[in-house]
């Protein structure tokens, strides 16, 4: 949508290819701002008026789609927000070792062309004037981080490599374990040996024959 609605066909029109798409993929997480029921609430309101009050349907189609637009700006930024959180649990495993190095050179290259193209989408949305009747511009810069978002959760973190490595990595930690634990009884042994020849009453006689 290149303008914004005037009438309830197009708002809804808009409502149906945004902001249900969007809610619905959020709702599967059971994470909801409250920011976004605020403005979906008082886009409600705003149709209400309609009827209530009889304000036009052209003034209260567009108020409306202001608070639609933000309800999707906040999801947009919300999932941008859990990306990172995946971003950064997918470093707590060793994935260099998943298709020798090529699965996290993928992922460092996927989430900073997210991160950058959404701090590009976050300076064009301050630009945005309350009486600006265009589209929010910042909608087709957030479209791509939005993708990018799915891709990196879809690819990256669900793939079952990150178990394969998670397992791969919890071996090498209980090998590198157990290895130190015989490493340190032997140097204790190792110890514990020499004190013993240090104490003995030869050793004590050889170091008097030695004065």
């Amino acid at each position: 949508m290149n303008q914004t609605p005037t009438t309830f066909a197009e708002l809804f029109a808009f409502y149906d290819d945004y902001v249900k798409l969007l809610y619905s993929d959020i709702q599967t997480n059971n994470v909801l701002p409250t920011e976004t029921l605020y403005e979906l609430n008082a886009a409600l309101d705003h149709i209400s008026r309609f009827y209530v009050y009889g304000e036009s349907e052209e003034h209260v189609a567009e108020k409306a789609y202001s608070h639609l637009k933000r309800s999707c700006l906040d999801i947009f930024k919300l999932k941008i927000k859990r990306a990172t959180d995946q971003y950064d649990r997918l470093l707590s495993v060793d994935i260099s070792i998943i298709d020798n190095g090529e699965f996290e050179r993928n992922l460092h290259q996927l989430y900073h062309d997210a991160t950058r193209k959404a701090r590009e989408a976050r300076r064009r949305e301050g630009k945005i004037t309350e009486d600006d009747k265009e589209a929010v511009p910042s909608f087709e810069l957030w479209e791509p981080v939005y993708s990018k978002c799915i891709d990196l959760e879809e690819r990256f973190f669900l793939s079952p490599k990150v178990d394969w490595a998670r397992v791969r990595s919890r071996g090498y930690t209980l090998k590198t374990l157990i290895l130190g634990i015989v490493a340190g009884v032997i140097a204790s042994g190792i110890v514990g040996l020499l004190i013993g020849i240090c104490n003995s009453e030869y050793f004590q006689g050889l170091l008097k024959k030695i004065k």
